[in-house]
């Protein structure tokens, strides 16, 4: 800013004639809203620019929202009518593996029970035999 600018901010309050003893700024008595003016003049494009970019970020905020909303429905919908058949499938998975379990949980006792009988002796089989033949006998005598 240049001298002259400066002493020009300042007016004299008594007549006009020589220097007074009080002077008056003239921000006072026009307001600093005259001297910025010409500044926010400047700065309304920004401001509308500003103003319509936040705008556009809100719609685009609120349509994105909504779009996850509707996403997340049809997320909800699909699993509501996928979970009977899925269900289904588990239930029938865990029937599947527990059969397979069963069977060859029973195929180890067949083969356990194939090598008892071929390790016995002779007179483990007569022995079997003398006790069905006396349980037989109890039997039919209590009836």
């Amino acid at each position: 800013m240049r001298w002259q600018e400066i002493l020009d901010r300042f007016r004299p309050v008594t007549a006009p004639g020589g220097a007074a003893e009080s002077a008056e700024h003239v921000a006072e008595r026009s307001g600093p809203v005259l001297e910025l003016a010409p500044v926010f003049a400047a700065l309304d494009a920004d401001l509308d620019a500003a103003a319509r970019l936040t705008a556009q970020a809100e719609a685009l905020a609120v349509e994105r929202l909504e779009q996850a909303r509707r996403d997340a429905a049809a997320d909800v919908a699909r699993a509501r009518r996928e979970a009977p058949a899925r269900e289904a499938d588990a239930a029938a998975s865990i029937l599947a593996d527990a059969a397979a379990e069963d069977a060859a949980l029973m195929q180890r006792a067949r083969d356990d029970a194939a090598r008892l009988l071929d390790a016995r002796s002779p007179r483990v089989a007569e022995a079997a035999d003398a006790v069905v033949a006396t349980l037989q006998a109890d039997l039919g005598a209590a009836s």
